[in-house]
């Protein structure tokens, strides 16, 4: 694991609410797994079919989630992520291709869980693992739970 510690970090996860009931401890644990990266506006983060295997945590700026119109050209916004937004979490999970794309519409802060570090996380600390896996299945669901009351409301 990477030994240097990101206060920054841990503060953000605290802010997030599927991390809200880590330990200090388990955050900063969470923390050394994740890597900052920088994101010009405009720039493209990942494309719809894109290979998954990493999840976004935004830690300033803005981001667009878009998907291809099933019918006709173009893309359209489906959702719109600031500071603590969590992005690209079914990759990490499933391991299949992005089912979106993803674009910064400002200069844009991400932290980085790749597939390979939750793989280290599983392996070194499994009991933080389950409790990580546990907390984006409730991300995933109150997702999906969204979704099936968009949908209703448009058919």
């Amino acid at each position: 694991m990477n030994l240097k510690i990101n206060q920054e970090l841990i503060g953000l996860l605290g802010e997030v609410s599927i991390f809200q009931d880590f330990e200090e401890s388990e955050r900063a644990d969470l923390a050394l797994l994740m890597k900052l990266e920088q994101y010009d506006s405009g720039k493209e983060i990942f494309r719809e079919g894109d290979p998954g295997g990493q999840m976004f945590l935004v830690a300033s700026g803005s981001v667009e989630v878009q998907k291809q119109r099933s019918h006709g050209a173009g893309r359209i916004v489906i959702a719109r992520f600031e500071r603590g937004g969590v992005i690209g979490e079914m990759s990490l999970i499933d391991r299949m291709p992005r089912s979106a794309s993803v674009i910064a519409v400002q200069p844009t802060h991400a932290y980085i869980m790749t597939q390979e570090a939750l793989d280290e996380l599983i392996e070194v600390k499994p009991q933080l693992a389950i409790k990580f896996l546990k907390g984006l299945s409730v991300l995933l669901s109150l997702r999906l739970r969204n979704t099936s009351g968009w949908f209703a409301d448009v058919f």
